[in-house]
């Protein structure tokens, strides 16, 4: 009886040191396991805390109704957490943004995808707010959302820089549109009309300018007096302002020469327009002052005309003939004047001239953008003859319009009609 006193003593005192045991490494695991919940619920903190920080964060159901705002969501839109939780998300839409984009967003999200993009908010006071938006859904088992996620950061001083940047831009680029307007009007009052309707050119003409931009490097002169008449069509070196300070320059030389010095030989106007023009500046121009042109002068009386071209284009038409006036392979402003002669003509009434620039067949258009070209250019020129020359114009300005079509104009274009009576 004794044995079996002693054996269920020693398995008592056997279990309650396993008890003891098992109580101690609880008692240590359990310290281990708050001591790691402190420390995640210290880090859940800091991180949120810096989340705060940085992002407006909130969260909406699946009908957008705010479910939770963050410090940061309240400190931006100025609103209290309670005046948020519960309130739609649209309480912080600005006016501004067009419901296509929220469209866009809540056809994504419900799809159970992320949409990111920029959104403009409206505070509580009325002031805007520009943000950088993701947002996300959370989804069930089934892969169905059952709550929305957004995180955003404020990007308010950017847009407005941007804002700020756009309306400067449109300043200057008003500015520009205005003194390139008013260049063009100081440079339009140099030349003549585009179209006859002055006695002081007897001869019926048409004139078509389209510049590239506003001011044009394409320019042309006529000035009749004592039964001649003087034509200048000119294309200068650049575009715009370069193109049109040049053709500024160079009709002013013309006027002074024909009708200040008398001179109306195009052979000696073309010396001496090279030469000034080649030692216009005193300092050298990284660019050459250099225009490409024809000079004409007609006997209205007898009928007979002189040309000189120094790489000018121009075409005679007679009787449904075209022919190519020949030109000299170097410009106006190479010094080069002295070797240009002038040419002969005798004309019949009823003949026209024709000079243009190479931005006429140089022009690209049609299905494939390609250029017009100088031979589809001389084809057309030549069908045009069965017009009247007051309807030229109109019938070359709505072809030119339709082989362009959405293609980019490539250069200035001018063209100049003359016809003999």
């Amino acid at each position: 009886m004794s044995n079996q006193n002693d054996m269920n003593t020693s398995n008592l005192q056997g279990l309650l040191q396993a008890l003891a045991h098992n109580l101690a490494e609880y008692e240590t695991s359990h310290l281990s396991l708050q001591e790691r919940l402190q420390s995640l619920e210290r880090e859940l903190h800091d991180r949120q805390a810096i989340i705060d920080r940085f992002a407006i964060v909130s969260e909406t159901d699946t009908r957008g109704v705010i479910t939770y705002a963050n410090s940061k969501f309240c400190e931006v839109s100025r609103y209290s957490v309670e005046e948020l939780v519960g309130k739609p998300h649209n309480i912080v839409r600005h006016p501004d943004m067009p419901k296509e984009a929220f469209k866009n967003l809540w056809d994504t999200i419900k799809a159970g995808k992320i949409w990111q993009g920029e959104v403009k908010n409206r505070r509580k006071d009325g002031s805007h707010y520009w943000v950088l938006a993701t947002v996300g859904p959370l989804l069930d088992a089934d892969g169905h959302p059952y709550r929305y996620v957004s995180m955003r950061v404020e990007i308010t001083r950017q847009k407005d820089l941007e804002e700020q940047l756009r309306q400067e831009r449109d300043l200057l680029a008003e500015e520009i549109r205005q003194n390139l307007m008013l260049a063009a009007s100081l440079q339009q009052a140099l030349m003549p009309p585009l179209e006859k309707e002055t006695p002081a050119i007897s001869l019926p003409y048409f004139a078509l300018l389209r510049p590239l931009q506003e001011v044009s490097g394409d320019f042309f002169w006529m000035h009749e007096d004592k039964g001649r008449l003087l034509l200048f069509v000119g294309d200068s070196v650049g575009h715009g302002v370069v193109g049109g300070l040049i053709s500024t320059l160079f009709l002013q030389e013309l006027r002074h020469l024909v009708q200040e010095k008398g001179l109306w030989s195009p052979e000696i106007l073309a010396e001496e327009l090279d030469t000034r023009l080649g030692q216009l500046f005193r300092r050298h121009l990284p660019v050459s002052l250099t225009v490409d042109g024809t000079l004409l002068m007609i006997d209205l009386r007898r009928r007979k005309a002189s040309y000189l071209s120094l790489r000018g284009r121009g075409v005679w038409a007679q009787g449904g003939t075209l022919t190519r006036l020949d030109a000299f392979p170097f410009s106006f402003g190479e010094l080069l004047g002295k070797a240009a002669t002038e040419t002969s003509l005798e004309l019949e009434p009823g003949d026209r001239l024709y000079f243009y620039t190479d931005g006429v067949y140089d022009q690209e258009g049609g299905p494939h953008g390609k250029k017009w070209g100088n031979k589809a250019w001389m084809e057309y020129l030549r069908d045009l003859q069965n017009l009247p020359l007051p309807a030229q114009k109109k019938t070359l300005l709505q072809t030119l319009q339709s082989w362009q079509g959405p293609h980019a104009q490539n250069d200035d274009i001018l063209i100049i009609g003359i016809e003999i009576p």
